[in-house]
């Protein structure tokens, strides 16, 4: 799933949102081997890799959830000047 950065965020940013679906990718894996894992230092190693990648998808969602909002702003601002 290789895509270019496009170089102008606004409205077409899809570096955050491929990293999103990335770390969704990961979290299912990571859970899926943890489930089926019967070794009970690898089962704790991946359920700490579960939660790292939760934080980071958190991380990402709100960070794009920030700049959607920024953009928003940015348009009503000058929505006003038009």
């Amino acid at each position: 799933m290789a895509q270019e950065c496009v170089h102008s965020c606004k409205g077409l940013c899809s570096a955050l949102s491929m990293a999103e679906h990335r770390e969704e990718e990961a979290l299912k894996e990571y859970r899926r081997f943890a489930s089926e894992c019967d070794y009970p230092e690898v089962a704790e190693i991946l359920t700490s890799l579960v939660a790292d990648r939760e934080r980071a998808l958190r991380t990402l969602r709100d960070k794009r959830q920030e700049l959607a909002e920024k953009f928003d702003v940015i348009d009503r601002i000058n929505d006003t000047f038009a």
